[in-house]
């Protein structure tokens, strides 16, 4: 097992796109970390450069110590699964494990040795003398994965392996994933644009945005306390719900007031009351005494609960919501709506009351589990734990990119 660093690691393009921006990060020996963020968020270049199939632009990148920044791929040490499954259709599962170490000369008895072990872990001894079209998707991921696994590398590098496979596939083999990599405790880095299979995976997961890493932190600190609204508003489902208003603060209380409509009212604003917030102490602990005018609130989906018609309200907790759409997941329904400024919103409730749609809902609100936020698609967390996470941004762009920037190394046979 080895670590892998990356050092103040830059992507850009011979277009100008930068790609990759200032990313600086350590996984450690054995750790099973998560690259995770929408399309084109620099997740998987990130994952090429540490591979080997892309040039990097500025920075290093380290494995085992080494500095491999002109190390070829295939002398790097370690193993990569891509999104398709890249399997030969004339060889037998047997053959396709086999073929890399076919090509490096190992022993015959070893590479039989080698490949029966890797099936046995994989649940594959059934199926070896199968070929590709006779295999399910999900055991022909597993026949790419049984092919890495088979080399013995220091590190694996996972590239969204699932993405070709049904839902109901894909839960089944991320938890065959999970359990692999306890067995195996490999370094390995995982590319995925799925929160939730990053959520389950990961020992710690780097959110990324706009080629940046956002935050670091483990699966519960960045759901719990994301430093920003981009983080937020990405891990988690439903998404979090976002409210503008504006918070005051004196020696007894802190309240959030939801903002009226900045527009003039129209057939887009519900006549429903904006929602007042009391919040508790451990939020506020951070704010300034007086008003800060311009503020989001953050408030997760399943932090809610649907009050009754006989319940008396609260105030200073309650919500009011004017349903447009309810969809129902069995035990829990999804109710869709908006709220006193027009804002969506989202809720994940129980299903023990009947909602109706175009009727308003009353829900009663989790305040010690709400967020504050500065204004912006990355405004800052008011009163998230600088103790639980990291949030990284480049301070500096990097200097004009190398005629050999931006070229990327065919993928057959770099990493065979």
């Amino acid at each position: 097992m080895v670590s892998i660093e990356l050092d103040g690691v830059w992507k850009t393009f011979p277009d100008g796109i930068e790609a990759v921006r200032g990313v600086d990060l350590t996984v450690g020996s054995g750790e099973f970390v998560v690259l995770v963020g929408p399309s084109g968020c620099g997740k998987s270049t990130t994952l090429r450069m540490i591979a080997g199939l892309e040039d990097i632009s500025r920075g290093e990148v380290r494995i085992g110590g080494r500095a491999v920044n002109n190390v070829p791929a295939k002398d790097r040490d370690i193993a990569m699964v891509f999104q398709s499954y890249a399997l030969y259709p004339h060889m037998t599962a047997f053959e396709n494990m086999a073929f890399g170490l076919k090509l490096r000369k190992i022993p015959r008895a070893e590479i039989r040795d080698r490949v029966h072990k890797a099936a046995d872990v994989l649940g594959l001894s059934d199926i070896l003398d199968r070929k590709p079209r006779s295999l399910s998707g999900g055991q022909r991921q597993r026949v790419a994965v049984g092919r890495a696994i088979v080399r013995e590398p220091a590190a694996f590098l996972f590239d969204e392996p699932l993405s070709n496979l049904d839902a109901k596939l894909r839960v089944a083999t991320r938890s065959e994933f999970k359990a692999l990599s306890e067995r195996l405790e490999t370094t390995t880095v995982y590319v995925t644009h799925d929160q939730e299979e990053a959520m389950t995976l990961g020992d710690r997961l780097v959110v990324m945005s706009e080629g940046a890493i956002q935050q670091i932190g483990s699966p519960f600190d960045v759901f719990a306390s994301p430093v920003n609204r981009f983080v937020a508003g990405f891990i988690g489902t439903p998404p979090m719900n976002f409210f503008r208003g504006s918070v005051t603060r004196d020696a007894e209380q802190t309240t959030f007031r939801m903002e009226p409509p900045r527009e003039a009212p129209d057939a887009g604003v519900p006549n429903v009351a904006p929602l007042t917030l009391d919040l508790p102490g451990r939020l506020a602990a951070g704010l300034p005494e007086g008003t800060l005018s311009d503020v989001v609130l953050g408030v997760r989906p399943s932090t809610a609960r649907v009050l009754g018609e006989n319940e008396p309200p609260r105030p200073a907790s309650d919500l009011e919501l004017l349903v447009e759409v309810v969809e129902p997941l069995g035990a829990q329904m999804d109710i869709h709506g908006r709220v006193a400024t027009g804002e969506k919103a989202i809720f994940r409730v129980d299903a023990t009351r009947t909602v109706p749609v175009r009727s308003v809902a009353r829900l009663r609100l989790r305040a010690d589990q709400a967020h504050l936020f500065e204004p912006g698609d990355f405004g800052a967390c008011l009163t998230a734990d600088p103790s639980a996470a990291v949030m990284i941004a480049p301070a500096e762009p990097p200097p004009a990119a190398s005629p050999r920037a931006g070229s990327a190394r065919p993928e057959s046979a770099q990493l065979e």
